[in-house]
């Protein structure tokens, strides 16, 4: 018995393509063109329906139920052009022209449609096609991207199976329509012809024989077969002068219908927005003449209007002629530049007025308050209510409801009892468990001060980094372009540079005065397990002034390496955090040798997704793992688990060392995560309250445990650390000095004093640049926290209003294209307070945007 051989029912077409390739490309043609043609049409309406169901909520229900038909006209028009391209051509030549166009075409539309809909399922929002171009190529980026590929190959894989099925009746359908819909054409061009004959002598009479069996071709589809739909594909129709009426109808009414109402059709961004076609999204969209507009809703905002915040730069005589390291703008050998105003600033208020709290008054003038050293760390994807997470809070309920009864068993209760105990420890919020903490660590709390409600400056972390290390608002544009501009303050190690060129600082360690750490110089390193290379971090970490040391993934992974890594990495980025455990060892003893103040900044990683820990060791908090959402919920909480044993640990090895008594730690989330809420996994454009709610701490020993519940943003870090060092007396004099004179320029207010959240009827606006950076902008006020807008400042996002006393986890959000109507239904839902704080916050944010650019020397580059 011969083994079958799969090779052997292929012989046939090889040896045809041998013989002759031109004949095998028609055979193969004749079906591909088929097929090639099904797959574009699935991939066209399968991204239309997609689309539209992510944006179902963004219009009124009147607008969609009489506009929504013509959302699909654009994708007609590519289904009926497509469908003639493949249709049967005469000459090979332009078959052959016609395959090179729609084969790509088809599989480019269906990799498209597929990786947009695995994306969605994964992040809850749809790819911005206009961003493609700036994608990152980089390492990182690429093992980013292939933690989709799954989704990917499921969705590619169920459309071209499909297409196999359905492509000769769909082509055969269509086809038949555009017969129908060419025909009054064709009879044009018949009268045409006739009137040209006329004047010519009659031909002879088999001619007319000839035309009329093209009349009756006419009414057939290029497949050889009957357009009539009910008839079996492949049998040859009787012969028929016409198509039915009835059918000539339905093709012809619904087209005319669609054509109409696309014509009288008003014009507006979100209409145009929901009609493209999947072919035309990345070529459309994206920057508009003004990135805000309030216009809808005018009112008397003249005290905006012409305001800008650039001035002549302080006269400071502690900074040199030639300048310093971010303090290029006063750098008086060149051409004069404009630094950063803020009684220039209409939107700015300033609290250095106010006195020092009262909490912290007697602490501070103690002078028992000493910073030697602040360690700032960023949290990865840290939401607030992790840290500490809270007996009966939303994530808490969130995790019973996955199982039986909506109870936690004890094992699972155990488990988040004590999945945060550091934290609990360093904010001194009471999770609700009952721990008795004194017994636990000696005392009540850490020490420190704590914000109930901060957001952060960016939820792209990058953006974030610049907004808390540098004291400003990141700018607003696509992904990190910050490296590539002007961050118009002075960052925090330019600050201690700075402070390192006073008289009264020495100029190295060994001429410091070992009994007084103030004239200790200052040393900025940067410590983080995960890689630097993903959309330029390597260049941005210089520019915010770290270049002495940083320690990364690729450092770390060096064969030069001074502590040879024995773990794998967790996750597409690199290892888990505890790997730096000897590299902050070796900073704080190299400070202490070296007579060197250390200010050491570190970004956490092991909290990004995909939530790996070392092992794969998770424990079971979350049952119902089967599902996507839970399991990464319980792989997220894991995560957050082991970053608290990491700040456990840090706080040792500050102990071990004997300088916890002399340390500021400043922890930071450099953005939420809505996982528990929506199930998305990333805040790349997902504007829930979730992405932006983070922990912000000053945490010190000698500091009595202070609780913030006014809003505040981590751009208020940088005065915040400057008040505290400059009000504990822990810097030299001159230093002192010099701090004193940089917290007049910054936006931010200082945490240390009483907050203002308003000011002569001025609010205190804080604005979020939103992930990836250039499509919204979140903004809230101190002065009304309840309300929040998410601004659009693009064509193809929505307006999006919540008012989070009502509806703290944003269930109900107020979404609109159109801002007008926006404000209608807020008006209906929450009155109008609302709509008139929306108006504010509209109008404000129109202003500040353009500001935003001015600020970073950005140029936007045209519209293509």
């Amino acid at each position: 018995m011969k083994l079958f051989n799969p090779l052997r029912r292929c012989s046939p077409a090889l040896h045809r393509l041998r013989s002759s390739p031109a004949d095998a490309f028609d055979h193969t043609w004749e079906f591909t063109r088929r097929y090639f043609f099904t797959v574009s049409v699935m991939a066209l309406f399968g991204a239309k329906l997609l689309h539209l169901y992510a944006h179902i909520h963004s219009l009124p229900s009147s607008k969609f139920l009489l506009w929504g038909v013509t959302f699909f006209f654009q994708d007609v028009v590519l289904t009926l052009l497509i469908r003639y391209f493949t249709q049967k051509f005469q000459w090979r030549s332009v078959a052959a022209a016609s395959a090179l166009v729609i084969v790509p075409f088809s599989l480019i539309m269906s990799g498209m449609t597929a990786a947009n809909t695995s994306f969605y399922v994964v992040t809850g929002a749809e790819i911005h096609w206009r961003q493609a171009a700036t994608f990152h190529r980089d390492a990182a980026a690429m093992r980013t991207l292939l933690t989709g590929l799954t989704g990917f190959l499921i969705v590619e894989g169920i459309l071209l199976t499909v297409a196999w099925f359905v492509a000769n009746p769909l082509h055969r359908i269509v086809g038949g329509i555009l017969t129908i819909l060419a025909q009054p054409f064709k009879c044009l061009a018949t009268c045409f012809h006739a009137l040209r004959a006329r004047s010519k002598p009659l031909p002879d009479p088999e001619i007319y024989e000839q035309i009329a069996v093209d009349d009756y071709l006419d009414d057939k589809s290029d497949d050889g077969s009957s357009i009539h739909l009910l008839e079996p594909y492949g049998e040859v129709a009787p012969v028929k002068r016409s198509h039915p009426t009835l059918i000539k109808l339905a093709v012809w009414v619904p087209t005319l219908a669609l054509v109409l109402l696309r014509v009288v059709r008003p014009w507006d961004p979100a209409f145009m927005f929901l009609s493209e076609a999947l072919p035309i999204a990345p070529f459309v969209g994206g920057h508009r003449h003004s990135p805000v507009r309030a216009g809808g809703l005018p009112g008397d905002y003249a005290w905006l209007e012409g305001q800008q915040t650039l001035n002549k730069v302080p006269n400071w005589h502690w900074i040199p002629e030639d300048g310093l390291p971010g303090f290029e703008d006063w750098n008086r050998t060149e051409k004069h530049r404009m630094h950063y105003d803020p009684e220039k600033d209409p939107l700015h208020i300033s609290n250095l007025q106010s006195p020092v709290l009262e909490s912290l008054q007697g602490a501070l003038s103690s002078g028992k308050v000493n910073i030697k050293h602040v360690i700032l760390i960023k949290l990865e994807s840290t939401r607030s209510d992790v840290f500490p997470l809270r007996n009966d809070s939303f994530l808490w309920n969130r995790v019973a409801q996955t199982w039986p009864d909506k109870k936690l068993p004890d094992e699972a209760q155990k488990l988040l009892a004590n999945l945060t105990r550091t934290a609990e420890f360093l904010t001194g919020f009471d999770s609700g468990f009952g721990h008795d903490m004194v017994q636990d660590y000696g005392r009540q709390s850490y020490g420190g001060i704590s914000a109930r409600n901060a957001v952060t400056t960016g939820t792209y972390t990058l953006k974030s980094l610049v907004g808390t290390v540098c004291g400003v608002t990141p700018l607003v544009a696509d992904f990190n372009r910050e490296y590539d501009h002007h961050i118009y303050q002075p960052c925090m190690p330019h600050v201690l540079d700075a402070f390192n060129r006073q008289p009264d600082v020495a100029a190295n360690g060994t001429d410091a005065d070992p009994a007084d750490f103030r004239s200790w110089p200052w040393y900025s390193t940067w410590m983080q397990s995960v890689t630097t290379t993903y959309d330029n971090q390597d260049q941005l970490t210089p520019k915010m002034g770290f270049t002495h040391e940083v320690i990364t993934k690729e450092s770390l992974a060096s064969p030069n390496a001074t502590h040879p890594i024995r773990s794998k990495e967790v996750n597409y980025y690199g290892y888990a955090d505890k790997v730096l455990g000897d590299y902050v060892r070796d900073a704080l003893d190299d400070a202490e040798r070296n007579h060197e103040r250390l200010f050491l900044t570190h970004l956490t990683g092991t909290t990004h997704h995909p939530w790996g820990m070392p092992n794969g060791t998770y424990e079971q908090m979350v049952s119902s793992q089967r599902t996507n959402s839970n399991e990464d919920v319980n792989k997220y909480l894991n995560t957050v688990g082991y970053i608290d044993e990491w700040l456990a640990e840090i706080i040792n090895i500050l102990t071990e060392k004997g300088v916890v008594d002399e340390t500021l730690i400043v922890m930071a989330g450099d953005h939420g995560l809505s996982l528990p809420n929506d199930g998305g996994v990333t805040p790349y454009d997902n504007p829930h309250i979730g992405s932006f709610h983070i922990p912000l701490v000053f945490a010190h020993p000698h500091l009595p445990q202070t609780e913030i519940t006014t809003p505040v943003i981590t751009q208020q870090v940088v005065p915040t650390v400057l008040d505290l060092l400059s009000q504990s007396s822990s810097l030299s004099p001159n230093s002192t000095e010099a701090a004193e004179d940089l917290l007049s320029i910054y936006e931010g207010q200082s945490m240390i004093r009483d907050l203002v959240p308003e000011d002569h009827g001025r609010q205190n606006w804080q604005f979020t640049v939103m992930n990836t950076g250039g499509s919204w902008l979140a903004v809230r006020s101190a002065a009304k926290p309840a309300y929040r807008l998410v601004i659009p400042l693009v064509d193809d996002v929505e307006w999006r209003f919540t008012d989070v006393e009502k509806d703290p986890q944003e269930k109900n959000p107020v979404k609109d294209f159109n801002l007008v109507d926006l404000a209608k239904t807020i008006e209906k839902d929450h009155g109008t307070d609302a709509v008139d704080w929306v108006r504010d916050a509209a109008h404000v944010a129109e202003w500040w945007v353009t500001e935003n650019w001015h600020l970073y020397r950005y140029r936007r580059k045209p519209k293509p």
